[in-house]
């Protein structure tokens, strides 16, 4: 990339804190990393005009990069942009040994595939689903393993990028409402544009692979908010769009998200939503709890309450905090309304063998294996149970490994106790099947 220029006139009127911020942004993507970076495509099946982001690929090349493309077919029958090389699964793997070599996986059934190569850099473009994708078990539970072993992931889908920002994840949204250009590019002697979100995804790989602190996922947040904002000051308070603005303030730690959710809670009660306490209500413990305001968190969480189950949780809270253990309900607050990534701080500042049994805990539920194993003693293995949980456990790291063969072993030695043993061999040869579709070897 020979360099990056922002539209904004700096003699203008003044700009909001995000503007200011983008078009720093903007500038500092004509700072050179002094790396000649590799990316090998990991495609959707179907050829080039399948592909997912062809803007975002191109802006590889923009970045002065070497484009691979992992495919059985020839470049032809690809349809490919000359820029670009076909290369083998063989091919792709001798490349991502090398140095400064990036995966991009742009369909979540490479996981096993990629997984087992072990980039030095994994960064996932996730398509939405097409026919019965979206149907299909196999297609979420990818999708979860391929974010714990992505570097960065950057999605269309609003509601999945908001997911992702809650599991602490480093994630770009390719999308917006905005679609006059945020800067330029100057590439092979033409003057691209660029849209805030492709500026964001180029910022946030330069840092991925560069190994810098994450500084785009709160600037990308802080324009959310304040297009939601000013979309409520337009249509007035709204149950979706306030609920939304308080996702982002919430975030941010705005210290205006709980009145934004207390808006959207009233008009999702005014038109008559019958589960509101639960899905907005209930957010609130969330906002409460991050603030450090973990009684009023815990007495949100107990009106939300609306089964057995739920009431009987909120009981065993009520104890633990009577006991003292703040921490302990703070991060199970948090947990609750899936925000992982506080969770999983609050209870880093802990320690001890209570957090660590809770973040094995998370880690289970946001498929991230091999944190999750990694904090496996051998005092935890007691039982049948507990020795069935890790064995599938073990089996499932070792088939992201590439030790396919030790995977199915310790999967089948679980099979008389476990029915999901079984399922999981399935699984397995199930992604086999899709990267030979992927690859273009099979119909």
């Amino acid at each position: 990339m020979e360099h990056a220029e922002s539209l904004t006139d700096t003699a203008s009127k003044p700009k909001p804190k995000h503007a200011e911020d983008l078009e720093k942004a903007a500038t500092d993507l004509s700072v050179s990393t002094d790396i000649a970076v590799q990316y090998v495509l990991f495609p959707r099946k179907g050829g080039w005009s399948s592909f997912p982001y062809p803007d975002i690929a191109a802006l590889f090349a923009a970045q002065e990069g070497t484009i691979f493309y992992v495919s059985s077919r020839t470049a032809e029958d690809e349809e490919l942009p000359k820029a670009i090389q076909v290369i083998s699964l063989a091919e792709a793997e001798k490349r991502l040994q090398e140095p400064h070599t990036a995966a991009i996986v742009a369909h979540p059934y490479w996981l096993m595939a990629v997984a087992s190569l072990q980039p030095e850099i994994c960064i996932a473009l996730l398509p939405e689903p097409v026919g019965d994708e979206a149907t299909s078990p196999l297609w979420e539970s990818s999708i979860s393993r391929l974010v714990g072993i992505a570097d960065l992931v950057a999605t269309s889908s609003e509601t999945r990028y908001m997911k992702l920002l809650f599991q602490g994840a480093r994630a770009i949204w390719l999308g917006g409402e905005d679609t006059s250009p945020a800067g330029y590019i100057q590439y092979d002697g033409t003057r691209i544009p660029l849209r805030d979100y492709e500026i964001f995804f180029m910022h946030a790989l330069q840092q991925a692979l560069t190994g810098k602190p994450d500084r785009i996922t709160t600037l990308q947040c802080r324009v959310r908010a304040d297009y939601y904002r000013q979309l409520r000051a337009k249509t007035g308070a709204h149950e979706t769009i306030s609920f939304l603005l308080s996702a982002y303030e919430y975030l941010l730690e705005d210290s205006r998200a709980a009145a934004s959710l207390k808006e959207a809670f009233t008009h999702a009660v005014i038109n008559g939503r019958q589960d509101c306490v639960v899905s907005h209500y209930r957010f609130l413990s969330a906002i409460y709890a991050r603030s450090g305001q973990i009684e009023e968190a815990l007495q949100v969480f107990g009106i939300s309450a609306n089964n057995e189950q739920e009431r009987h949780h909120y009981e065993q809270l009520c104890r633990w905090l009577e006991a003292g253990e703040e921490q302990l309900v703070q991060a199970e607050l948090l947990r609750i309304n899936d925000d992982y990534g506080s969770a999983l701080r609050v209870l880093d500042e802990l320690g001890g063998e209570t957090a660590r049994h809770w973040k094995f805990r998370i880690y289970q539920e946001t498929e991230c294996v091999e944190d999750a194993l990694a904090l496996v003693h051998a005092s935890d293995i007691q039982d049948a149970t507990s020795l069935l949980q890790y064995r599938q456990l073990s089996g499932t790291a070792l088939a992201l490994r590439g030790e396919r063969h030790g995977a199915v072993r310790l999967f089948l030695e679980t099979a008389a106790e476990d029915e999901e043993a079984l399922a999981r061999i399935m699984e397995l040869e199930l992604l086999d099947q899709a990267v030979q579709q992927l690859l273009g070897e099979v119909p």
